[in-house]
């Protein structure tokens, strides 16, 4: 019953994700009634919860063993210069100006897949529900701590075919079990859409997005070079379909999908965040709506799905237009919107899609009329079952996130 409650109170400490100094951490110490965790073994600071420190899982356990930095070597030179530059809290040096990308003939190049692994089907390490996470160590720019992660491969998995993968990123507080697998059931639709899930935990349980949030901004964490090695490693065990990579989040990782968008659009071909905005110094309800949009400059187009509640009380719904305006003009769309052919509007949610883009690039802002801080459409949150719930508003009675998500993705693949 903890996790069913934790899987909404852990969204509400985005409200203490302020950039600067230690505030996150000590706004989420103090509803927690303790200190926030300063390592690898992070456990999530959630009132109401007791989890227990991950531990890692080891090679006799019949998962994966530990990974020395000398495997995890960046896909490219950008993808290195673009990892230096996350790990001083910043975004890549790329040399783009305001403009659109240039024409898809003058993207980056990168292979198609990845070739068999040693991995099949099932789940690494092998208790998915548990406290047991594989590890990467020796990363640059991690404070020296080990990187976690899960992995889940579902039944239809055929090593000698590519398979897509999604990335799915928890928000702060919250830990891969918390979101991923019970707040927006990833593995269930893992199995029934075929996709490979990667469930990375956030360092101290919070994401490096720019200026959000927690102890990954102030400690200057870089998870752009994380995610970067995390998949590099993953694809060594399994045949991913690297034209067919995408990352969604909710709240502080749907901050980090945005990131992702912005400095490594030459690994993810499509985004969805969940009450996220562009890395920028207004979470909470500030006042500011300029932040550090211009930061964003990807070498690819990338397609964005945006979910965001109008009445969300942490992450002001007023930040989704100037996000998905950003990369609108990246990706050489017009600012102007029409309804969303999918996901479509419906009831109290209202998509609407930019026009004038480039084949095979959608940039969609989906609204729920009402809603809140939630991962919308999960039963375990909003629903009035879990009063708990009630702190971060309403839920959607007709947006089902994570069938959006994946409805999207399935669409779009690199040339």
């Amino acid at each position: 019953m903890w996790k069913r409650r934790s899987v909404c109170l852990g969204l509400w400490l985005c409200a203490a994700c302020r950039v600067g100094g230690g505030g996150a951490e000590a706004g989420a110490a103090a509803e927690s009634g303790g200190t926030p965790a300063r390592s690898g073994a992070q456990t999530a600071p959630v009132a109401g919860a007791t989890p227990t420190a991950p531990v890692t899982a080891s090679a006799a356990a019949g998962t994966r063993s530990t990974t020395s930095a000398a495997t995890m070597t960046t896909p490219s030179a950008g993808a290195t210069a673009a990892s230096a530059a996350a790990g001083q809290g910043g975004h890549a040096a790329q040399d783009l100006d305001a403009g659109p990308l240039p024409a898809a003939d003058a993207a980056v190049e990168a292979p198609r897949s990845t070739g068999p692994g040693d991995w099949k089907a099932g789940d690494y390490p092998q208790d998915l529900m548990g406290s047991t996470y594989l590890e990467l160590k020796g990363l640059p720019g991690q404070a020296n701590t080990a990187r976690q992660y899960k992995v889940h491969v579902p039944p239809s998995y055929d090593p000698k075919k590519p398979m897509p993968l999604v990335l799915c990123m928890h928000g702060l507080g919250q830990d891969p079990v918390m979101f991923c697998v019970i707040g927006a059931d990833m593995p269930k639709k893992s199995d029934s859409a075929g996709f490979l899930l990667l469930m990375p935990f956030g360092y101290q349980n919070s994401w490096n997005a720019g200026t959000c949030c927690g102890g990954a901004v102030t400690e200057k964490i870089d998870d752009v070079g994380f995610i970067r090695a995390l998949i590099k490693e993953v694809s060594s065990h399994l045949n991913i379909d690297l034209t067919r990579v995408y990352a969604t989040g909710l709240s502080n990782g749907g901050y980090m999908s945005y990131r992702l968008a912005c400095e490594a659009s030459d690994v993810f071909v499509a985004v969805a965040p969940g009450a996220g905005a562009i890395g920028m110094d207004d979470i909470g309800g500030g006042t500011s709506a300029s932040g550090d949009f211009s930061a964003c400059k990807p070498v690819n187009r990338v397609s964005v799905l945006d979910l965001h509640g109008t009445e969300d009380p942490l992450i002001p719904y007023r930040l989704q237009k100037p996000s998905l305006e950003r990369i609108a003009q990246l990706n050489g769309c017009m600012l102007q919107t029409q309804s969303a052919a999918q996901p479509a509007s419906s009831g109290d949610t209202k998509c609407v899609s930019y026009t004038g883009c480039p084949a095979g690039t959608e940039v969609i802002g989906c609204s729920v009329d009402g809603g809140g801080h939630v991962w919308f459409g999960s039963p375990n949150c909003g629903t009035g079952v879990d009063a708990a719930c009630a702190i971060v508003g309403a839920n959607s009675k007709t947006l089902v996130n994570t069938d959006a998500v994946w409805s999207f993705f399935s669409t779009h693949a690199r040339p």
